[in-house]
């Protein structure tokens, strides 16, 4: 009853969480806040406070505090306001996921697209799975023989982690998440080799810290992924916690062939196994890389990542060759686009900006005098306006408008 509760609220803490900053730029810092919090609350129960009633009650408090966390959020989300703790630029851009999940599935194309990432990502966090269980159950063992102590300090690297993979992941909307998490795959397989071929102290912890380390950007990776990816699904409340279901899963059907193999010293085995996991890795997170010359699109005016989906456009939308119209001055274009859409006098000079310069959001900001999340707001109520779906998507609608459009 108790992990089935836990994992009611957990399911619904990763859903309220995807619907308030999926579509924002700082989604992976928000999950590794979130994290990292939760790491350090429970490695300061077991450090510091005594055993026995009193981790129980500190397990109980939380656990009450979890329950009126989510019941507020669902108070404001049924008044339709913005939860108090976050900014109102950013809670004005929350969407109902169920409503745009289903809009996205209208669509053939975006529903295959939709597909396709689900697999992708299932098959990687299924091999990432593989790779950080076989080398949890190389640590065990260890732990077990006497050559290493896993107390509770190790733990704290996750914090460390997290919080580096949060900052690396948001980078520039997103867009490395997959190579990043692909290196960090790769030292954690490099620290399995060392684990099962040489049982010295020193390179047991060595490969300690490396775990740890890569753990925190794997829970980083697929608990941001897998929140991004819920805005496209028509169950959107199902999608943010399927990481960790895939994980937990997984970890199930790993650990015991892995603790069979490291027990065995077959390192012919173990190494053909762990090489087929990294090859899984390497194909399932890069191999889009190539297929769109943009290393990241402005969706409904927000950066995300193009490898989400694969794809950067709405239903129905699709990105059109810009098209030249001699006939239209720029001001007499950019003046019928504003009045024949509606913009007001600050959209129209963000549009502006956007169509005559090719500089990043976050310059095109600095130079209107504008908050970046501010800005974000003035372009997801243009591109509403006008049906465009990015900023390449805006800019292409704007030059091949015409006054009979």
């Amino acid at each position: 009853m108790a992990c089935c509760a836990l994992g009611y609220c957990g399911s619904t803490a990763h859903a309220n969480l995807a619907r308030r900053f999926a579509q924002t730029p700082c989604l992976a810092r928000a999950v590794a806040v979130s994290y990292a919090v939760g790491i350090l609350v429970q490695v300061l129960n077991h450090m510091v406070m005594p055993a026995g009633i009193p981790q129980q009650s500190v397990l109980i408090a939380c656990a009450i505090a979890l329950v009126g966390l989510l019941h507020g959020v669902r108070r404001a989300k049924l008044r339709d306001e913005p939860a108090p703790e976050f900014e109102v630029e950013i809670a004005e851009l929350s969407v109902d996921a169920s409503e745009r999940g289903a809009r996205w599935h209208d669509d053939p194309e975006a529903k295959a697209a939709f597909q396709g990432a689900v697999v992708r990502l299932t098959v990687a966090t299924a091999c990432l799975t593989g790779v950080f269980a076989a080398l949890n159950a190389g640590l065990t063992t260890s732990h077990a023989a006497g050559a290493i102590d896993l107390g509770d300090w190790p733990r704290l690297l996750l914090v460390v982690s997290a919080l580096a993979a949060g900052v690396l992941y948001d980078l520039r909307g997103r867009s490395y998440m997959n190579i990043i998490m692909t290196c960090a795959a790769m030292l954690s397989t490099l620290s399995f080799f060392v684990l099962i071929t040489d049982g010295n102290g020193g390179n047991t912890l060595a490969a300690t810290i490396i775990f740890y380390l890569g753990t925190g950007f794997f829970v980083v990776f697929f608990t941001t992924k897998f929140a991004a990816i819920s805005m496209y699904a028509r169950w959107a409340y199902l999608w943010p916690c399927m990481g960790r279901v895939i994980n937990n899963v997984c970890s199930m059907l790993v650990t015991a062939p892995a603790v069979a193999i490291i027990s065995s010293q077959n390192v012919l085995a173990a190494v053909s196994v762990v090489l087929v996991l990294f090859v899984g890795i390497a194909i399932s997170l890069l191999g889009q890389f190539g297929q769109d010359g943009e290393g990241e699109a402005t969706h409904g005016g927000l950066a995300l990542a193009t490898d989400d989906l694969g794809v950067s456009c709405e239903p129905g939308q699709a990105d059109t060759v810009p098209l030249e119209a001699p006939e239209l001055s720029f001001d007499d274009r950019l003046d019928g686009f504003v009045a024949a859409f509606g913009l007001t006098k600050r959209e129209r000079d963000v549009l502006e900006a956007l169509v005559v310069s090719d500089d990043s959001v976050q310059d095109v900001a600095a130079a209107l005098f504008l908050s970046r999340f501010t800005l974000y707001r003035h372009i997801a109520s243009i591109n509403k306006k006008t049906g465009a779906s990015s900023r390449v998507a805006l800019i292409n609608f704007f030059w091949s408008w015409t006054p009979q459009d």
